[in-house]
């Protein structure tokens, strides 16, 4: 029984693992089963997908008939050969775009000019009706003087008639002088003649003197219609009020003592703006301190921005730091001629109505002689900067254009002592009658700045004005501080001697080799860039560059890195110009432009901004427009 025992249990023990044989090749069956449904399923997308490429291929066959492949190809060749006709197309196109705009810009400035021209015309109708009132009143005058002289005429014959009678009637009373009666009748009848002969030549003398009178008033009206001027008049007396001392020159009236480094100077104008309270990065007072040095090349610098961003204080500030005379004239709308500026002769007064800059000029002129009063005022070796506030109100080109063409045609400094040379530089003075033609002379020692604001109030500046000035764009400032109150500071009360000034003038050729040959690498490089803009530059705004790249005054540690003043020029000369550019298709400029100033320029702050502008103005209106860079330090 045991050993059946032991069968029965060996038996049990492979039921059992038969029986677990049979579990796992059932779950190897449920596995088949569902590897095939999925197999299945597949086989389903497969043979879906199979009818789909057959019926893509089918399709595909009928396309690649080589009828349809020979018009796909005639269609290809059709419509590259319309893009190469439209890019061709691109560069007269654009250029065609640039021309009217720069014809709508001359439009504009026509229409300007015309309404100046028709308030011309309309104060010549005025002066040619008031001549006619005067030729009127002359052939009045003329009638009346005739009629007096007819008058003057009939009286002298009835004197003459009368002086006969009474001789005759003389001549008897002398005869009947024992008549008695008669003789008295005589005599009552002489004296009544003598007595109308008395009157008669009172009214003589009364008409000879009206006819006296009636000739001058005739000569002065002849002579004043024929613009004979103002005759022969003491020349002393039309020129006082040009002459006159002008209140901006008074204060400092004292030069320095002695001679101080042109590092010295700036320090002295930095500290005086921190003591005033006014933040305005260093880099920014040596890009106005370097625009007004090389007024030789650039005669004008100008401040351009919103308003209120410190365009006016800092000319201000930076002349009573220095040691200049301040002359601020505010332009107004209406200026329309360089009298506007200089002044005018007054026809009624008989004298010249001067502004503050023509006596400014006549007193800082170093070549003329002036006196007041016996004492002369010595202003020669002074300097004076006079500030335009707000220029653009009104067309420059109309107002300062003449004035302008004047200051560039000056002499070198070191050529002016020859009159001769000067000549193309005097400003004529418009006072007709004197026995000598004025002129003013715009002398190196005086200075010009402007502000300009930018709004729709205001006009642009032309291509003359830019090329002939410095344009310093101030940003709108991003975050606004606090302004902490200063003590009153006192405004230094010595002179900054103008020979002193020109020992830090430097010549471009003065330049090392190796700075030169970068700042010539970078010009080559900018005028290229403006040449794909359309926008040229010539000699004159090279050696403008050359000679603010020779003159940038060298930073605290004494070092000189040339790269700093080419990029301060590109933003002070070159963005400028391209005002108004159309961003997207002149997009390959910008990308060159924005790598000049990374690579080249080491300025990659200026770079950004850059890139940002354009981004942002790209997006909106197209066109660009420099903003501005604040800078740190």
């Amino acid at each position: 029984m045991i050993a059946e025992v032991s069968a029965l249990e060996e038996r049990r023990n492979a039921t059992n693992a038969e029986l677990s044989n049979l579990e796992s090749a059932r779950s190897e069956i449920d596995e088949v089963k569902q590897q095939a449904s999925a197999a299945a399923a597949d086989l389903a997308t497969v043979t879906e997908q199979l009818e789909s490429r057959r019926a893509e291929l089918q399709r595909v066959d009928a396309e690649l008939d080589p009828s349809k492949m020979a018009e796909r190809k005639l269609e290809i060749e059709r419509l590259t050969e319309e893009l190469r006709t439209l890019e061709s197309a691109m560069p007269a196109l654009r250029a065609e775009r640039d021309a009217a705009l720069r014809i709508v810009e001359e439009a504009r400035s026509f229409e300007a000019r015309q309404a100046v021209l028709e308030r011309e015309l309309d104060r010549l109708q005025t002066e040619i009706e008031s001549l006619e009132v005067d030729a009127d009143e002359l052939r009045e005058a003329e009638t009346q003087l005739k009629r007096l002289r007819e008058d003057l005429s009939r009286v002298a014959d009835e004197l003459g008639r009368t002086e006969a009678r009474r001789d005759r009637l003389q001549g008897d009373i002398e005869e009947l002088e024992a008549h008695g009666e008669a003789a008295r009748a005589l005599r009552s009848q002489v004296q009544e003649l003598s007595a109308e002969l008395g009157q008669k030549r009172t009214r003589r003398d009364e008409l000879a003197e009206e006819v006296d009178k009636l000739v001058a008033r005739r000569e002065t009206l002849v002579s004043e219609s024929a613009g004979a001027g103002i005759g022969d008049v003491d020349e002393a007396v039309i020129l006082e009020d040009l002459t006159k001392f002008p209140p901006c020159l008074e204060f400092p009236a004292q030069l320095r003592h002695g001679p101080r480094t042109e590092a010295e100077a700036l320090h002295t104008v930095s500290t005086y703006l921190q003591n005033h309270g006014l933040a305005y990065s260093g880099r920014t007072v040596r890009a106005f301190h370097t625009a007004l040095k090389i007024n030789d090349s650039a005669q004008l610098t100008v401040l351009a921005g919103v308003s209120g961003t410190g365009k006016s204080l800092l000319p201000r500030r930076y002349a009573e730091a220095m040691g200049m005379h301040f002359l601020q004239i505010a332009v107004e709308p209406r200026w329309d001629s360089p009298q506007d500026l200089l002044g005018f002769y007054n026809y009624i007064e008989k004298k010249y109505r001067a502004t503050d800059l023509a006596r400014l000029l006549v007193h800082m002129d170093p070549f003329r002689e002036v006196e007041l009063a016996g004492q002369p005022h010595e202003r020669k070796d002074h300097m004076a900067l006079v500030l335009l506030d707000e220029m653009n109100l009104a067309r420059v080109e109309y107002y300062f254009s003449e004035f302008l063409s004047r200051l560039e045609a000056r002499p070198r400094f070191s050529e002016a002592d020859d009159e001769r040379k000067r000549k193309d530089a005097m400003i004529p003075i418009d006072i007709r009658g004197l026995r000598k033609s004025l002129s003013l002379f715009p002398a190196h020692n005086v200075l010009f700045a402007g502000t300009m604001n930018d709004d729709e109030s205001t006009q642009a500046l032309s291509d003359k004005v830019l090329d002939r000035g410095n344009i310093m764009q101030f940003a709108a400032p991003r975050e606004f501080q606090t302004i902490t109150q200063r003590h009153e500071v006192g405004r230094p009360d010595e002179v900054q001697s103008f020979k002193s000034w020109r020992t830090w003038v430097r010549q471009p050729d003065r330049l090392p080799d190796a700075e030169r040959s970068n700042a010539d690498q970078v010009i080559k490089e900018l005028a290229e860039i403006m040449e794909s803009c359309g926008r040229p530059f010539g000699h004159r705004l090279r050696d403008a560059i050359l000679a603010y790249t020779a003159n940038y005054p060298a930073s605290g540690s004494g070092g000189s890195d040339v790269r700093i003043p080419l990029a301060d020029q590109v933003e002070l000369r070159i963005l400028p110009k391209l005002r108004g550019l159309e961003i997207q298709s002149h997009a390959d400029a910008f990308d060159r432009l924005e790598k000049l100033m990374r690579d080249q320029l080491g300025d990659g702050v200026f770079s950004d901004r850059l890139a940002d502008l354009r981004d942002k103005q790209a997006n909106g209106t197209g066109l660009f427009v420099w903003r501005g860079l604040t800078r740190e330090g």
